[in-house]
């Protein structure tokens, strides 16, 4: 294994299943089991009875052994690692800069992978990549469906699954940087993103109303400035805007765990947007599948 990817001592604990008990009274195991680590006796979550949590290294080894056997260049690989609530998740962004895409995308960039995985159940095992920006800290949300592979966490793993479609990547991005080519040239006006924005990102809801949160729209609006400023008023701005929110969180408005629970939130609300019908109709994304099939 190369030792950019040895899993960070951190991460080296076994989950451990032990019966919850409550005024010293042990409870049945139907009711839930919970997890602890094995290194500190941390307790990381509780679990349905059926659950059987795996260590991070039962699934990243595999991982690590699929991604040598697609045939990737992995020599300049950085990764950068990231928990949640003590270990109970975990994120590993793996950057490799020798597949990039700037004469296409007419920018920096970089092939990236990002994995994601639980010890107590709350995240499913995902490994999935995408195109990076270089200049900017955004991870991006893929448009397209199709370079995931996904696990539930069963006893063993697929490497050989995982390599075959890992080796497939480099050029399904190609598709995704033409995509990016494709939404510059699609003219997006401010008052049309401020409508998806509010409808999508910046309503809050009560018992007895819907109001527009002006704050976080005009948060949100703030980005499209920002972006369309850099990029013009297209759709790769306004995809841009998205992406941003999907990955940057303000850490003085959260507390501890909160900010990580937000950012996945975030994450997810973001990928959810950008494959829905109104924003691929805002960026002419059928357009986009026609030439590319043609």
């Amino acid at each position: 294994m190369l030792d950019t990817f040895a899993l960070p001592q951190a991460l080296q604990f076994n989950p451990v299943l032990m019966p919850i008990e409550h005024d010293g009274v042990r409870l049945p195991t139907s009711i839930g089991q919970k997890i602890v680590r094995d290194d500190n006796n941390e307790v990381l979550g509780i679990v349905k009875s059926r659950y059987t949590p795996q260590p991070y290294a039962a699934l990243w080894e595999p991982l690590v052994e699929g991604l040598e056997e697609s045939g990737l260049d992995l020599d300049d690989a950085e990764i950068k690692w990231s928990t949640m609530n003590n270990g109970a998740r975990m994120f590993a962004d793996i950057t490799l800069k020798s597949y990039n895409y700037d004469h296409i995308v007419g920018e920096k960039t970089a092939l990236q992978m990002r994995v994601r995985n639980s010890v107590d159940g709350s995240l499913r095992y995902d490994v999935s990549a995408f195109i990076k920006r270089l200049w900017c800290s955004n991870g991006q949300a893929r448009i397209a469906e199709n370079t995931s592979v996904k696990f539930k966490h069963t006893i063993s793993t697929e490497p050989e699954k995982i390599g075959q479609v890992a080796a497939t990547w480099p050029t399904v991005l190609e598709d995704d940087a033409h995509l990016f080519n494709h939404m510059r040239k699609v003219p997006v006006e401010r008052d049309t993103v401020q409508n998806f924005m509010t409808t999508n990102l910046c309503l809050t809801k009560t018992k007895t109303k819907v109001k527009v949160n002006d704050k976080w729209l005009g948060r949100m609006m703030g980005l499209w400035d920002t972006y369309s400023t850099q990029i013009g008023n297209n759709g790769y701005a306004f995809y841009n805007a998205l992406t941003h929110y999907g990955t940057h969180v303000d850490p003085d408005s959260l507390r501890g765990a909160e900010v990580g629970n937000r950012a996945l939130r975030q994450e997810q609300d973001v990928q959810a947007l950008v494959r829905g019908k109104t924003f691929k109709s805002l960026i002419r994304y059928d357009d986009f599948e026609q030439r590319l099939a043609a």
